[in-house]
């Protein structure tokens, strides 16, 4: 009889591959751990350099100091957050740019790379290897390298949104309530996400949230005196609200950006009603994705992936930098693709666009010979959404079809009892 199944040197032993596996995690995890010392580096020798830091540290610096956050002509920060988030980085504004740049790139990190693990654990449907783990972080790194080295604070979002639909999951609603209220208050629009689990959760959901947003806007009515706070928010409700609003800078990829460099002009007005209209697909795709999903974890999934894409198609203020959301997700979708065989061209394709082709790199390559380089990276969340809805839909049928051959099965067992 052939022994090699049982000898745990043979290629296919379950000893062998789980020990592989934890090789390459730990292998996947030591590479997180190289970027972090490599950005720290940086901050070191150009601690300003191609880094949002100086304008988080500065804003905290202005606010104790009473000076208007949101007068970027004055002070040239491009600050667009709220108070609350000025206040809480103040814990690495009083360090020297070096240090706090440190401390405050290992907080990004280190978060999310806590909540892509999360998201292997308990979100995405299925049991997952250690390889697989491995793999889906070394993709992620690949695709939030550049968010990271420049300090956003995307990395940040992207992990409390994580988080908040892991608490959700456990059904732990006030824990799930603070942290995507934390996350409307770096940037406004996780409310988009919060908004779309509201649907699903109303009264668990919505009334925490509502408590957490109001709690979380009184710090700042603690540090300095009632006027002052009421006119920083007065400024921050113009900004948002000003010229600031319609503003098309350089760095925005969208479908904005698709409609101009195909040569076609989209009026404001009617670009915010086509942000309105997404947001109600989004909506309506997901309370879908309520009656089909076949596991809390697939309904999750698939919310978190419908938040991410309608943010960078059609979203507020998405920049090139923003589509690290994007990272996480499109590398779910190849690794799934790849291991069930489901429409792996639109998940390579999706995932290619996104990551390699997206980066600004290669962007201003392609530039002289294809003029509509920038429309890569919005272009690349259009099969992603498709494979989205194609791979739920084509699950949830695969379920049907199972259940409909159990209770046939079972019917006819009876049926032969019976006549026995």
């Amino acid at each position: 009889m052939n022994q090699l199944p049982d000898n745990p040197l043979y290629f296919k032993s379950p000893q062998v591959e789980a020990t592989s596996g934890a090789i390459w995690l730990k292998r996947a995890l030591i590479l997180w751990a190289v970027l972090w010392v490599v950005v720290s580096v940086k901050f070191i020798v150009q601690p300003e350099r191609k880094s949002v830091y100086p304008c988080f540290a500065d804003s905290s610096i202005n606010w104790w100091a009473d000076r208007n956050l949101y007068d970027n002509e004055a002070y040239s920060t491009g600050f667009r957050y709220s108070p609350t988030f000025a206040i809480a980085f103040s814990a690495f504004a009083v360090f020297p740019p070096t240090v706090g740049g440190i401390l405050w790139s290992a907080l990004n990190i280190g978060l999310l790379v806590c909540a892509l693990r999360l998201l292997v654990k308990e979100i995405f449907p299925g049991s997952w290897t250690r390889m697989q783990e491995a793999g889906f972080l070394i993709l992620c790194l690949v695709g939030c390298t550049r968010a990271i080295w420049s300090a956003q604070s995307n990395a940040l979002v992207f992990a409390l949104a994580a988080l908040a639909v892991v608490c959700l999951k456990k059904e732990r609603w006030w824990g799930a309530a603070f942290i995507l209220a934390a996350a409307v208050h770096i940037k406004l629009w996780p409310a988009a996400l919060a908004l779309l689990l509201m649907a699903r959760f109303p009264f668990q959901l919505g009334p925490r949230f509502a408590t957490a947003c109001a709690v979380l806007v009184l710090p700042p009515f603690l540090t300095r005196p009632l006027p002052v706070v009421v006119q920083q928010y007065q400024n921050w409700y113009d900004l948002l609200t000003g010229p600031y609003r319609t503003l098309r800078q350089a760095g925005l990829r969208d479908a904005y950006t698709i409609a101009e460099n195909f040569g076609t002009y989209i009026d404001d007005r009617v670009y915010t009603l086509l942000q309105l209209g997404m947001a109600g697909l989004a909506l309506l795709w997901c309370l879908r994705l309520a009656r089909i999903a076949t596991s809390k974890e697939a309904y999750f999934t698939g919310v978190l992936t419908t938040w991410v894409c309608w943010q960078l198609l059609v979203g507020p203020g998405t920049e090139r930098l923003t589509f690290l959301l994007a990272a996480p997700i499109a590398s779910w979708a190849l690794i799934v693709s790849m291991q069930e065989r489901c429409y792996r061209g639109l998940a390579l394709t999706a995932w290619l666009l996104l990551v390699p082709l997206g980066m600004g790199a290669v962007e201003r390559v392609l530039l002289p010979v294809a003029a509509w380089s920038p429309a890569i990276l919005p272009l690349g969340i259009l099969p992603l959404m498709a494979w989205q809805m194609a791979y739920f839909e084509s699950r949830a049928r695969e379920n049907r079809i199972s259940q409909s051959e159990g209770a046939d099965t079972s019917e006819a067992a009876q049926n032969a009892s019976l006549a026995a």
